[in-house]
């Protein structure tokens, strides 16, 4: 991967590799017709797979990459065949592009927040009878109209999207977040659109493509070993077996050492050490409090291990992102202060502030800040969206009550922010968890018949306002670096909640059609188990409790991550101001909460990644800043594509033929070879 061609800063420019290309199209040129038709088809397309990946599993992978190659490819191919049938059309832009991007991953976005796989379900008789429930009506929702479900989706997406538009600037070009996967989408629809005859962009080109190839065909390979639970490289006990058991293991996942290698090293270290602090030695000392603190062993229950889990998670995040949302208005009045007194505005205040931007960060911030939305527009969109839904969300449901959403709309603007700054930080979205916090904190508010249905709605609410928010910034980082209008892409948005909330509730539908006679969904004996849908109704009984169901000593731990938080966030901040060196070791603690509840296996490929950078750039410097975003993007994306394939292979109940799992030495090992022994082996006919 040698890369001398001088000067690096001005030949790994994006931007003036693309100055030969026609003028940029305005917000309506980029919004085309063809581009809008081929969303529309993508985007059911998807939420056709995206929502029955995740009533028959849970869980979903992310198909942002898959929805970028296909609309790339897809769109080409109309382009091709109107221009074989004699037809004249416009160029095909990056722009454009990127405009069916974020339009259907929008469209899947919404599908998946819309609960079929869990809280919806969850509010069904037979979820709350497989709980051993003898649940009151008012607790009960077995049929609500399809219409009625469109409306409630298109009101809770739109308010996810409105509520990402005035995060936007301060995220993506105040903050300079960096969002892995809208930088790394960014960098994939560059290399597609790059001009030929630039020596640099085919040099990247080539490297994206190589790691690519590598990346997917390792994916392949290591699926072969997965055939049951835990097994396959995924679950590899690098650092021993006892370690293993509190998930310390290495995954081989090319998708997190990708990340690592375009993350700051300083974020993917403060993930290990929330790691080290959490799994290695808070839980330990946790579950060696089993039956003394509390009873259960469910791993879901809020009850026992879990409820230490997400509690302290969500204090830590919520309390950084309060922390911050203060900071960023107090810092807002004075910059208005300021400009009262400096006419001085716009961009040029930005090359004050960072004069050593190069020239595409310049382009970007000058594009960006040309189409951005104005802050009067974008505040007042969520403001009439949120209004619409404290009327309309309690006529749906009358278990839950106007002031019950319109506390939730007050409060979402700074859980958005916590969610969406940790996101931009480390590509991590912890949506759900907030969501299974929301039942328990309305169930616990109501704690009277119609409880549980109104912390389930408001699950629904808090998880569409936080992951399609999340998500649709993650977009706009990939827009900003392909030039793309903010304008167009909240247009593009709000289409793809259109066809999202039309498409996912006549899906639902049509899979209660094809289920058997007396099977309904959710049930163990149904195509679609919902796996999830019971905990999520679970949480709802839990709360009717109150906090006294939680384990004990939660809330004081709960109250002690509060004030270290707090007590890192000034010493933080007093260090930046007063210039001293420990402002740069001191970890974001947003960063450090997440391994608390995801586990500390994806930190350690993010250290390898930074390990990787660290290396390439002693041996050649030149060449890691030239190349490492395209061996990331490759990396990433190879990894990321497979989700097609494996969405292929589970329709078609197609599992892996092999299963590699490791055992301790000894007894085990004898067990194991006298099972595997009594199998026999097959005779040769």
């Amino acid at each position: 991967m040698d890369a001398t061609i001088g000067d690096v800063s001005v030949a790994s420019s994006v931007e003036r590799v693309f100055e030969s290309q026609p003028p940029l199209p305005g917000t309506w040129g980029q919004v085309t017709l063809r581009s809008m038709a081929i969303s529309v088809v993508l985007g059911t397309v998807f939420g056709f797979v995206g929502l029955r990946i995740m009533m028959k599993a849970g869980i979903i992978q992310a198909l942002n990459l898959p929805i970028n190659v296909l609309s790339f490819f897809f769109l080409k191919w109309l382009i091709n065949l109107q221009r074989a049938a004699g037809f004249t059309t416009l160029p095909f832009s990056r722009q454009e592009n990127v405009l069916i991007l974020t339009t259907v991953t929008t469209c899947l976005n919404t599908a998946i927040c819309g609960g079929f796989a869990n809280y919806v379900v969850g509010m069904t008789s037979g979820v709350a009878k497989s709980l051993g429930e003898n649940p009151d009506p008012r607790d009960i929702v077995d049929n609500i109209p399809t219409g009625r479900w469109m409306l409630f989706l298109f009101l809770i997406g739109m308010v996810g999207v409105t509520a990402s538009v005035p995060l936007n600037q301060v995220m993506i070009v105040d903050y300079m977040l960096l969002f892995p996967s809208g930088t790394v989408q960014a960098h994939l629809v560059n290399s597609f659109h790059t001009p030929q005859g630039a020596h640099v962009a085919k040099l990247q080109v080539a490297t994206i493509f190589k790691f690519f190839l590598g990346s997917f065909s390792w994916t392949i390979f290591s699926w072969l070993y997965t055939a049951g639970n835990d097994c396959g490289f995924s679950n590899f006990p690098l650092f021993g077996l006892e370690l293993y058991k509190h998930r310390f293991k290495f995954d081989f996942s090319p998708t997190f050492v990708g990340v690592g290698m375009i993350c700051p090293h300083v974020v993917n270290f403060a993930l290990l050490f929330g790691g080290i602090i959490s799994w290695g030695l808070l839980y330990p000392f946790l579950e060696s409090k089993h039956g003394q603190w509390y009873h259960t062993d469910s791993a879901s229950s809020l009850t026992g291990m879990n409820g230490y889990k997400v509690f302290i998670c969500i204090t830590i995040i919520i309390t950084d992102g309060m922390f911050n949302f203060l900071t960023v208005i107090i810092a807002s009045c004075i910059d208005i202060k300021h400009k009262r007194q400096d006419i001085d505005s716009g961009l040029s205040n930005y090359m004050k502030k960072y004069p050593s931007l190069n020239y595409d960060d310049r382009k970007r911030i000058e594009v960006f800040l040309q189409n951005k939305i104005p802050l009067t527009i974008s505040v007042g969109g969520y403001i009439a969206s949120a209004t619409i839904s404290v009327v309309v969300i309690p006529w749906l449901f009358d278990q839950i009550k106007f002031y019950h959403v319109a506390t939730l709309y007050i409060i979402t603007p700074v859980i958005a922010f916590a969610n969406t700054y940790a996101n931009g930080l480390t590509d991590w979205s912890v949506g759900y968890t907030y969501g299974k916090f929301t039942i328990f904190v309305v169930a616990a508010w109501i704690v009277k018949p119609g409880a549980i249905v109104a912390g389930l709605v408001a699950c629904g609410i808090m998880i569409a306002a936080l992951h399609i928010s999340s998500q649709a910034t993650q977009d706009i980082k990939t827009a900003f670096m392909t030039l793309t209008s903010e304008r167009a892409m909240v247009i593009g948005q709000i289409v793809g909640v259109v066809i999202g909330s039309i498409v996912s509730p006549c899906i639902f539908l049509a899979f209660q059609k094809s289920e058997k006679p007396g099977v309904t969904i959710g049930s163990a004996q149904s195509h679609y188990p919902c796996p999830f849908a019971g905990l999520f109704r679970s949480i709802g009984v839990i709360g009717i409790g109150g906090v006294k169901e939680l384990p004990k000593y939660c809330l004081t731990m709960c109250f002690a991550a509060f004030c270290i938080k707090i007590v890192t966030d000034v010493l933080s901040l007093v260090s930046q101001e007063k210039g001293w060196r420990m402002h740069k070791y001191l970890p974001n603690m947003t960063v450090v909460a997440l391994p608390f509840f995801a586990g500390p296996d994806f930190p350690i490929d993010m250290c390898l990644g930074t390990a990787v950078m660290y290396l390439w750039t002693k041996m050649n410097k030149r060449s890691s800043t030239l190349l490492s975003s395209a061996v990331a993007a490759g990396l990433i994306c190879g990894e990321g594509l497979f989700a097609l394939p494996s969405v292929v292979l589970t329709t078609f109940s197609i599992q892996p033929p092999m299963c590699m799992k490791f055992f301790h030495s000894g007894k085990e090992v004898d067990v194991v070879e006298s099972f595997l022994n009594k199998l026999g082996t097959p005779t040769k006919t």
